[in-house]
């Protein structure tokens, strides 16, 4: 991985990340509990991204037995998976103050 690049993402997410959680103005409903969004649906966004590119490396390694799409496969899964996790978690944060529960099962 270029150095450079993990860098450039490092110095581009601080302040994104403080801008958005510290300074974003309260939402009109919801007031400040909306601010775990900007976490949650990039969380929700790459995990699907992950899942979809397992499915597309699966249905490669089914059909033409590529040992290649076999390593991607493996190597997706578990960044799909803690993205998913971060997912779960995001959601039951925003989900505490805005229905009074962590979790609602309907």
């Amino acid at each position: 991985m270029l150095p450079w690049l993990v860098a450039l993402s490092v110095l581009l997410l601080i302040p994104g990340l403080i801008y958005g959680l510290g300074f974003a103005p309260p939402e009109k409903y919801q007031g400040n509990s909306y601010r775990v969004i900007y976490i949650h649906v990039p969380a929700a966004s790459i995990a699907m991204a992950g899942y979809v590119m397992m499915a597309v490396a699966g249905v490669i390694v089914l059909v033409w037995r590529m040992k290649m799409a076999e390593m991607v496969a493996k190597s997706v899964a578990p960044i799909g998976a803690s993205f998913a996790f971060i997912c779960l978690v995001t959601g039951s944060i925003w989900g505490k103050p805005t229905w009074g529960t962590w979790w609602v099962w309907d």
